[in-house]
């Protein structure tokens, strides 16, 4: 049996051995240290790109909170042009005077004529919308933040009366039975008929009054019809 002798010094042997322990320990060191450093590397870039993405999303925010406010303004706006522009189409006379002037004067048979005449204009009550407004205030102040349909004009009644002449209540039938063919009026009413003397003739002097149908518009026919038979005015 053949023994093998180390003739290097045990000391040399066991600070060897601590070396290679010490650099192996030193490499895992390492290893964790440059592992910790990574992840803390990773960890603030992605703190970083988190907090970016939420600065970008309350800057969205912001934009979208003041595109919604342009939004809102330019909704009331749009309600205040529709409320103006149906005050406007109120005001505006759907049916010239001279037009109505004009068709009553076309309609006159012979030997009628007019004596003077008064037009008036007056607004009606709108029963439907004083119901709707007991309505609202029985159900109290609920849903006040919703966005209200703006009321429509109120309705006008415009009415023409006039005096005139004829030769017999036969004229003044006629007269009335021509009114009531226009589309123009909605009602034609006698308010007086009596015996009147101009020079020298007895005739019958007479009152009507019509209403103008609320919904009756002036169509371009009717115009050129009138400026057709040469009506004063038009």
């Amino acid at each position: 049996m053949k023994n093998n002798v180390d003739f290097l010094p045990e000391d040399y042997l066991v600070r060897k051995a601590q070396r290679r322990t010490n650099i192996v320990c030193l490499f895992l060191f390492l290893l964790v240290v440059v592992g910790v450093g990574g992840g803390f590397l990773f960890t603030e870039r992605q703190q970083s790109s988190l907090k970016q993405k939420v600065v970008e999303v309350n800057q969205k925010m912001v934009r979208a909170g003041e595109s919604l406010k342009q939004l809102d303004e330019l909704e009331k706006k749009k309600k205040e042009m529709m409320e103006k522009a149906a005050i406007s189409a109120m005001l505006m006379e759907p049916v010239p005077r001279s037009l109505l002037l004009a068709t009553i004067t076309n309609d006159l048979p012979e030997r009628v004529s007019l004596v003077d005449y008064k037009m008036t204009c007056k607004v009606l009550k709108d029963k439907s919308r004083n119901t709707r407004s007991r309505n609202k205030k029985a159900r109290g102040s609920k849903k006040k933040t919703e966005d209200a349909k703006p009321a429509p004009p109120p309705k006008t009644e415009t009415t023409i009366e006039f005096t005139g002449l004829a030769p017999t209540d036969l004229e003044v039938a006629k007269l009335i039975a021509n009114l009531n063919k226009s589309p123009l009026f909605s009602q034609v009413n006698l308010k007086l008929s009596e015996e009147h003397k101009f020079a020298n003739e007895v005739m019958r002097r007479f009152q009507l009054y019509v209403i103008l149908d609320p919904e009756a518009q002036a169509s371009n026919k009717d115009v050129e019809l009138a400026r057709h038979k040469h009506i004063s005015g038009m």
